[in-house]
């Protein structure tokens, strides 16, 4: 009993040291504890956290440095996760659409692209806000974008995210423990870190921006920019530039023009390759090594702006890039308008300048802007005919069909395999229009276009003219010249000497002129018409000869194709 009080004393007197003194400075040592460890708190940089869930995806990406500035800064492009071996392009994009090409890169295996672009002097662009970059695939199935800033301040834009991130930081530690501000000061030396924005020598464009890369595939950043001119370089075997080699460089050129509505024929002399993109439209594609040659396409523009870009690679040996364009305001053969589709619908994609209808496609098809497969034509021309029936021949695959002055005279609008067609049409003399219509559907493609002049019967069996032909004729006059003389000469006696000598010229006409006309007896030598009549009409049908009129079916040979 005694024990069970003692401990009883003895637990009342630690419970009176307890309280009340002891036990408040329990619990303010338990508050300064749980003060050090706060519910907010953020380790150390340098102790490892629970990592930030990264979503790790395969959507291609882009990033750009920097992310402001003006005109005439060089923007880095690089990227991720883009289709390997894809084309792609750069561009700024904005409610109204698209700018024209500002740089391209092919990605590598890796999936990766870096290219770059002068930031342009625009209006446009340089309004004061924010404007994005646009990298696309050239196929357009892919796209990322970038945001970049433009504008009053622009240059600071780095440091304001800076020490925005600062201030919030330091009022975090301010609602852990006021000790931990002195660890956040020094940070604000980042604003050291944006002074030199590559801006050293804006580069102003005012007419080409050229591009030129020290290989022939345009990787990689340019090795050099500049403004040119014109279009029209023979290097032969020498330099672009100091800066880049003798061969196997590339180049770009792009601008931004005016155009009035119309079509306008490009032209492009080259050795080695190229390629012709208008409104980031391939138009031309000949990226493959050759000698010095000459393109031509026809392009129909609306009124307005059109971007206009060419891409070039010089392999080995000259270097030769020329380029230029004109209205094109007549045709001299046919005026050939190329759709990409099988219903000639909307704008056409090609115009040119066709010689003739003449084409065997096979598997292929008329440009690199089109389509090997359901796309369509339409030809045009004003034709001069002479009056006469006309044969007008279609070979074709798959359809067509062929209009005269607005009607339809021939019509195999239908799938088919090669064949030919034709209808015979009779035209007074005068110039008609003619128009061909054709699509192509699938495998092979061909047409071809031509006419003839159907040659027409005249009545030269009757032969009305035959007195006149049997003077001038040989086979009559021989016979009864070649006879001895002793046998004509009987008659003689009788008639005075003059008539002897009459009878001498007696193969000629002359022999009317004689006095008496007891000779006129002859022409029954020439009542005989054998088959000699029958061998001069057919065979010399002469347009020039109008000695007879059997002569007259001569525009008959003239012929004419498309």
């Amino acid at each position: 009993m005694k024990t069970d009080n003692l401990r009883s004393g003895t637990a009342r007197r630690l419970v009176i040291h307890l309280s009340p003194v002891r036990l408040s400075l329990l619990v303010l040592i338990a508050l300064a504890f749980s003060a050090c460890t706060p519910t907010g708190y953020t380790p150390p940089v340098g102790v490892p956290t629970q990592p930030v869930a990264e979503v790790e995806s395969s959507e291609p990406a882009i990033s750009i440095s920097p992310t402001s500035g003006s005109a005439g800064v060089y923007v880095q492009i690089t990227g991720e996760n883009w289709p390997v071996s894809s084309l792609v392009l750069i561009a700024l994009r904005d409610e109204r659409g698209r700018s024209g090409i500002l740089a391209a890169s092919t990605a590598d295996a890796a999936g990766t692209i870096s290219t770059g672009f002068l930031y342009p002097i625009s209006p446009r662009w340089l309004a004061a806000g924010t404007h994005t970059v646009l990298a696309y695939t050239s196929d357009g199935r892919n796209e990322a974008t970038a945001l970049f800033q433009t504008g009053e301040g622009t240059a600071a834009t780095g440091t304001a995210t800076a020490e925005a991130a600062v201030t919030t930081t330091a009022q975090e530690a301010e609602t852990a423990t006021p000790t931990v501000t002195h660890t956040v000061t020094p940070t604000p030396s980042a604003t050291a870190t944006i002074t030199p924005l590559p801006t050293p020598t804006p580069l102003i464009i005012t007419d080409w921006r050229g591009d030129y890369w020290n290989n022939p595939t345009q990787s990689g950043p340019p090795t050099l920019t500049r403004n040119d001119l014109v279009l029209f370089f023979n290097w032969g075997e020498g330099r672009a530039d100091s800066s880049l080699g003798v061969d196997h460089f590339s180049a770009r050129w792009q601008r931004t023009l005016n155009f009035d509505a119309g079509i306008y024929r490009f032209n492009i002399e080259v050795d080695d390759g190229f390629r012709l993109y208008i409104d980031n439209v391939l138009i031309l594609d000949e990226w493959e090594d050759g000698a010095a040659r000459t393109y031509t396409v026809d392009v129909p523009l609306s009124t307005g702006l059109h971007t206009i870009q060419v891409d070039y690679f010089e392999r080995t040996g000259v270097a030769l890039m020329r380029f230029w364009w004109e209205r094109n305001e007549s045709f001299s053969g046919w005026k050939g308008e190329y759709f990409g589709n099988r219903e000639l619908q909307g704008n056409p994609a090609l115009v040119r300048d066709d010689p003739q209808i003449d084409f065997n496609w096979g598997e292929g098809g008329p440009a690199a802007n089109l389509p090997t497969d359901h796309f369509s034509a339409r030809w045009q021309r004003r034709v001069t005919f002479e009056a006469g029936t006309y044969s007008f021949f279609v070979r074709l695959d798959d359809g067509a069909r062929v209009f005269l002055d607005s009607q339809l005279i021939l019509d195999s609008w239908e799938d088919g395999g090669d064949r030919t067609v034709s209808v015979d049409v009779n035209l007074p003399s005068g110039q008609r229009a003619l128009v061909v219509e054709y699509y192509e559907s699938s495998g092979l493609a061909r047409v071809g276009f031509w006419w003839q002049l159907v040659p027409t019967p005249t009545p030269t069996p009757t032969d009305t003219a035959t007195p006149t032909a049997t003077v001038a004729a040989e086979p009559p006059a021989t016979p009864t010249v070649s006879p001895p003389p002793a046998d004509t000469a009987t008659p003689t006696p009788t008639v005075a000497p003059v008539p002897v000598e009459t009878e001498t010229p007696t193969p000629t006409p002359t022999d009317t002129a004689a006095p008496a006309p007891t000779e006129t007896p002859t022409p029954t030598d020439t009542s005989e018409p054998p088959p000699p009549d029958e061998q001069e009409p057919p065979a010399t049908p002469g347009a020039e000869e109008e000695e007879e009129p059997t002569a007259t079916p001569t525009a008959t040979e003239e012929s004419q194709s498309g």
